[in-house]
């Protein structure tokens, strides 16, 4: 797939050696990702592109739409299903807006449960299941529940790591920065399916496997930069360490300045 004319969007060689080697620090241990080269041998019973819409965001919101896709270690389809899910509360108003989901379009759905353990067997309780999703840290928790151990593997991330000088990392715009012709609609199998031709672009440009891409999401980037506040521009590893301290303790613990912050050495530990 071609890459955009406008130069902003094309692989520097700067990014490119981002991409060819990058110092990880993770779970105690350092090593070096190199293109071509598998970190981890991992394998997973199912691959997964999951997207929910749900309730809102305010805390306590549940799905009122899912969709996955499910596919194989090379990347190749295998079926996919959607249907609107009952919440069994309100939707949002502003959600509403976003996706175009009613209450009273969700009141004769199945809830999440019965979706997934009934009409789908329960098929991952007791599976080893790699999660894909454009901002992982909010689909998993809704689908990790129902795997018998979930992985996952965030096109937000690597959008960070691969195209850095993006005007956003939303789906909509990585996608458009990408060349990929499905559009995100707000609704879970539209957005399912631009996020894994999202994911299938990165394994294709740059040559890397499944594995290769879970270990670039996960990696830490000496190069990244904070993305706002007073330090906005500076190398999260040249932060200073009250203030690298003070949002350690502020922002989600998996939120992806925290994972910079904790693992880069010499920094904060």
């Amino acid at each position: 797939m071609q890459q955009p004319e406008n130069p902003r969007f094309k692989d520097s060689s700067d990014d490119k050696s981002r991409l060819d080697l990058i110092l990880v620090r993770s779970h105690r241990w350092y090593t070096i990702l190199a293109l071509g080269v598998v970190i981890k041998d991992r394998t997973f019973d199912h691959y997964i592109v999951v997207d929910f819409e749900t309730t809102g965001l305010a805390p306590g919101y549940r799905p009122v739409e899912i969709a996955w896709l499910e596919f194989d270690e090379n990347f190749c389809e295998i079926n996919s299903v959607e249907s609107l899910i009952n919440p069994q509360m309100p939707i949002e108003h502003g959600a509403e807006k976003v996706h175009g989901i009613s209450d009273a379009m969700v009141k004769d759905a199945p809830t999440l449960d019965d979706f997934i353990t009934v009409q789908h067997a329960d098929k991952f309780r007791n599976s080893n299941v790699l999660v894909v999703a454009h901002n992982a840290k909010f689909d998993l928790p809704m689908f990790a529940p129902f795997c018998g151990q979930a992985t996952q593997l965030c096109t937000m991330e690597l959008g960070r790591k691969i195209y850095p000088a993006a005007p956003s990392f939303k789906l909509g715009v990585l996608a458009k920065v990408c060349g990929v012709r499905k559009v995100p609609t707000h609704r879970a199998l539209d957005d399912v399916e631009t996020c894994f031709a999202l994911l299938k672009h990165f394994s294709q440009t740059k040559s890397l496997s499944i594995n290769q891409l879970i270990e670039l999401a996960e990696a830490i980037d000496a190069n990244a930069m904070m993305p706002f506040g007073k330090h906005k521009g500076t190398k999260i590893a040249n932060l200073p360490e009250d203030y690298a301290a003070w949002l350690l303790k502020t922002l989600d613990q998996d939120d992806w300045v925290a994972r910079q912050l904790r693992n880069t050495p010499d920094l904060y530990i």
